[in-house]
């Protein structure tokens, strides 16, 4: 599930001249500590329209913008040249006061809309939960060994719970709010969000059933309901090929193309001492475990270790931008759309980095081993 707004900009003319009780009216007193442009977007569940911008001097401005608007509420957005943005959600007729500072944009003030208030909750409930899994981050790219790794990894899903069971309280309680259609696409990054589970499927279907009965033509009730059918037939493959071939291998297999297309089995390794690991490098962590991984791959690979590598990179020019230049000498994967990763599903990996060790007999022998404690289980298992 992928959470599409940002994707493309359109420019539109600027509905100036229409009348109040058709337009929506956004009066934004902004404190810059330079010169700036403020601009208004118009946020589609696919694309970004731009409406307007005008030029914000030093110290304090106050813009007025005038949209048309049809009984939707609709999303906008009011950013800056200089990377700052906030988000409103706007019904017909409202008036909106917004009070902005630029050097502390979170803080930002509104009034006038219920819809923009509901939007501005779950903005700054996420972007505390955002910060303290950065902060934990940090930690992790610092951790001297596996236990404080999986500690920090502890504390991660300690806090992506609490701040999911907020929203989702939030959204039981505004289902008929579009501000709960934004709750549900937060996403700590572009391959982590928040609800992203077969679990979570029932409270995407109960916001998207409530939007169609609202709005069938909405662009975000068939985004929404397109996402469901791709969850759904993605968890029924998943299931389905997880009970053939759960009949064969203690293990699921995986079939993935390399660089070259060319579908490299997992089971083709099997023999073999196998480090399945899960990264992307996009990921600072996944490129310092791979500095690693290397030295000791070198120093095992004639003993019968193999590394089986699967990218979850975003782009695939990208991916295979970082294995050529990194020079990796195992074998690196991808799927064609990592967002909808069956690997991940069947393996149940839930953040990046991660890792299986896979013994001779393709049963599992150890799980997120990096490092010295990576080594430790090598040598303990083959000096068997």
């Amino acid at each position: 599930m992928r959470f599409r707004y940002f994707v493309s900009i359109v420019l539109v003319v600027f509905l100036a001249g229409c009348s109040s009780k058709d337009a929506v009216v956004i009066s934004v007193k902004v404190n810059s500590p330079e010169k700036a442009t403020l601009f208004l977007n118009k946020i589609d569940f696919n694309k970004t329209i731009k409406l307007d911008s005008v030029r914000i001097s030093a110290g304090e401005s106050v813009k007025k913008f005038k949209v048309k608007q049809g009984e939707e509420p609709e999303f906008y957005s009011l950013s800056t040249s200089k990377g700052i943005a906030i988000t409103l959600l706007a019904s017909k007729g409202e008036k909106i006061n917004v009070t902005m500072d630029l050097s502390n944009a979170i803080d930002y003030q509104v009034s006038g809309s219920e819809g923009s208030e509901k939007v501005r909750w779950v903005t700054r409930t996420f972007a505390k939960s955002k910060a303290k899994v950065d902060e934990l981050s940090k930690r992790y790219l610092n951790a001297d060994n596996n236990l404080e790794r999986e500690s920090i990894n502890n504390e991660f899903e300690q806090e992506r719970k609490r701040v999911k069971d907020e929203l989702t309280k939030f959204i039981w309680e505004n289902p008929m709010n579009k501000a709960s259609i934004m709750a549900l696409y937060q996403k700590y990054n572009e391959n982590l969000y928040i609800f992203d589970t077969s679990d979570d499927l029932l409270l995407i279907k109960m916001v998207a059933s409530a939007w169609k009965a609202l709005f069938p033509e909405s662009s975000y009730t068939k985004g929404m309901l397109e996402d469901i059918k791709n969850i759904e037939k993605r968890i029924a493959n998943a299931k389905m090929q997880q009970l053939i071939q759960s009949a064969e291998m203690p293990i699921p297999d995986l079939s993935i193309p390399d660089k070259n297309g060319h579908s490299i089995k997992l089971s083709s390794l099997k023999g073999k001492v196998i480090l399945l690991d899960f990264f992307t490098s996009e990921n600072t962590a996944s490129l310092l475990d791979n500095r690693e991984l290397l030295e000791i791959y070198k120093r095992y690979k004639s003993r019968g270790f193999e590394v089986y590598q699967i990218s979850f990179d975003a782009t695939r020019e990208g991916w295979i931008n970082y294995i050529e230049n990194a020079g990796l000498p195992w074998i690196s994967v991808r799927e064609d759309d990592p967002s909808a990763s069956n690997a991940a599903l069947f393996y149940n990996v839930r953040q990046l980095p991660a890792n299986y060790l896979i013994g001779k007999d393709f049963n599992i022998i150890g799980k997120n081993l990096y490092g010295a404690n990576l080594q430790k289980a090598l040598d303990s298992y083959l000096n068997k």
